[in-house]
């Protein structure tokens, strides 16, 4: 099946849930600033001088996203020629918490400072950390990578052929896509499973959707616009892998029961065109120290998600009869509940 429209997609995947988007917010609320005071690490999403998609880690200290009004204020720590007319995605991280927080916007670079002007932000559920194990201790000595599932010798040129490059592939776990939509507005996704998820077939890469929020951004982005970047994190490593790629789509069936995990296939996969690979060190990721077991937050101090979710939801300003609905039947204590069930029994 072609997926090339928005129509197409939502055949595929089904329509996004009113509630779910309910939970973005047009600015930062008291959760959202608790969570980047919590935050040591993010990654953003946004386009260079040249208009290529780019995505690229940022971290230090807990807090070193200072909110000023309406923007957020990064200290960076390599020099970005970020594009100030198409928009910034930021995933912001907090230690031992599965949920993200998504803050999107626009950005600009004053000297070695990346200033985000805040226009939209939510919070992302748990799972795609929860299934590539993020938080686990990394083992001291990496284990030797395997062939990536359908790697192939058919990588012979472009963007992956590079044989560390294809080693990385292997041992990653989780990735941050980051993509636009057609008005320049941005968004940083986080994809993650089982090593090995990723698959390579010829010189494309190919992502498979998982349950999450249904939210369906990226997909929806690469629908409009196809240009997109992608982060591949590896727990334990200091380097990240950054991809520049144009995006499209496969329903095809056997690579998709290829990619079945617990006995749940794909409906579809994100396949990458890659037109620049970059393996290189990631300061942000050695300043956050994101993978030190004794700087992860402690439950007791971690917020409560079911409230962020349901204050997030009663404070949108959607108009209309459903969202009246939605507002009205949000509950704190059913959310929680929810959320420990979807969790444990809707992770594929």
């Amino acid at each position: 099946m072609q997926v090339r429209s928005v129509e197409a997609l939502e055949q595929v995947v089904g329509s996004r849930p009113l509630g779910v988007m309910m939970k973005s917010l047009d600015a930062l609320d008291r959760h959202c600033v608790r969570l980047l005071a919590l935050s040591p690490f993010a990654v953003v999403g946004y386009a260079d001088a040249e208009g290529r998609a780019r995505a690229m880690a940022v971290g230090g200290t807990p807090g070193f996203a200072k909110v000023a009004g309406g923007t957020l204020r990064i200290t960076l720590h390599q020099p970005a020629a970020v594009a100030s007319n198409v928009g910034c995605g930021l995933l912001f991280f907090i230690p031992g918490l599965g949920e993200t927080l998504r803050v999107n916007g626009r950005g600009n670079v004053e000297g070695d400072t990346l200033i985000v002007t805040v226009e939209e932000a939510f919070a992302h559920c748990a799972k795609a950390l929860l299934r590539s194990s993020f938080w686990a201790a990394p083992p001291k000595e990496p284990p030797p990578a395997p062939v990536p599932p359908l790697a192939v010798s058919a990588v012979q040129a472009g963007p992956l052929a590079d044989p560390e490059v294809l080693a990385w592939i292997a041992r990653t776990p989780f990735v941050v896509l980051t993509s636009w939509d057609a008005g320049g507005l941005a968004d940083a996704s986080p994809k993650g499973d089982p090593v090995g998820f990723l698959r390579l077939q010829g010189g494309r890469l190919l992502v498979p959707d998982r349950p999450g929020n249904r939210r369906t951004d990226t997909f929806h982005n690469v629908i409009e616009q196809p240009r997109l970047a992608m982060l591949a994190l590896v727990p334990g490593e200091e380097r990240a892998l950054e991809i520049s790629a144009e995006g499209s789509f496969t329903t095809e069936p056997a690579l998709l029961a290829s990619m079945a995990v617990a006995g749940k296939t794909p409906k579809i996969a994100l396949v990458l065109d890659p037109k620049e690979a970059r393996l290189a060190p990631a300061p942000a990721l050695a300043a956050a120290k994101l993978w030190d077991a004794s700087r992860h937050v402690p439950a007791a101090e971690l917020p409560s998600m079911a409230e962020v979710f349901i204050d997030h939801v009663k404070q949108n300003r959607q108009r209309g009869a459903g969202a009246a609905v939605v507002r009205a039947l949000a509950s704190k204590r059913v959310m929680g509940w929810a959320l420990a069930k979807d969790y444990e029994k809707n992770q594929y």
